[in-house]
């Protein structure tokens, strides 16, 4: 009876990365990206013991096998967040009606900002400083009042049928208009919180 030769049997070989990187339902392996470090990596590059590093609890980026991949994003957010449980847990209790730091850091930014803006505005010349205004709106009165200083003559060269009582009514509401011209300057803040006041109600 004639023998039969039984072929040998193929060898089975499986790599340590295919092995590492297999997960359940997929054959095949997870590539390991250069940027990504094992613990060893991180602890010698942040100078901490492993021991350490497994308290911060940071959550892997990728597992391969029994290891973990970690990236330096992963890290700082794990980092960031535990600063940041800290610096709430730390806040001490502010009374009722007080700002807590957080809410007076961002009042004083606001502020900053205003006052940069309001910086800019007046370098661009978009904006002028009140006592600027006053000088301005003070010179202009004064021009104004050399003119209606000279109203009723001018007037009456014009018109030389014009009577002394209506000439005296002309000087009457020439004397209130320069009045008024005269007070434009020293009412500047009054005129400008009607204004603000104004915007501010939706008027």
């Amino acid at each position: 009876m004639a023998e039969t030769k039984q072929k040998p049997r193929k060898r089975q070989t499986q790599t340590a990365a295919s092995a590492a990187g297999k997960k359940a339902g997929n054959d095949q392996p997870t590539p390991v990206h250069d940027y990504w470090l094992n613990k060893r990596q991180v602890c010698d590059s942040l100078g901490i013991t492993a021991t350490a590093f497994d308290k911060w609890k940071v959550e892997p980026t990728s597992r391969q096998g029994n290891k973990n991949y970690y990236t330096l994003r992963s890290v700082l957010d794990n980092r960031e967040e535990a600063l940041v449980k800290k610096m709430q847990l730390e806040r001490p209790a502010q009374p009722v009606g007080d700002l807590d730091p957080m809410q007076q850091q961002a009042r004083l930014s606001k502020e900053r900002a205003d006052q940069l803006a309001l910086k800019n505005e007046l370098a661009r010349g978009e904006t002028i400083p009140a006592e600027s205004a006053a000088l301005i709106f003070g010179k202009v009165g004064a021009e104004m009042a050399s003119i209606f200083d000279s109203l009723e003559a001018n007037i009456k060269r014009q018109v030389p049928s014009l009577t002394a009582t209506e000439l005296g009514y002309i000087k009457a509401e020439r004397v209130k208009l320069q009045n008024l011209a005269a007070s434009v300057p020293d009412r500047l803040e009054e005129f400008i919180d009607e204004l603000i006041g104004g915007a501010d109600t939706g008027d």
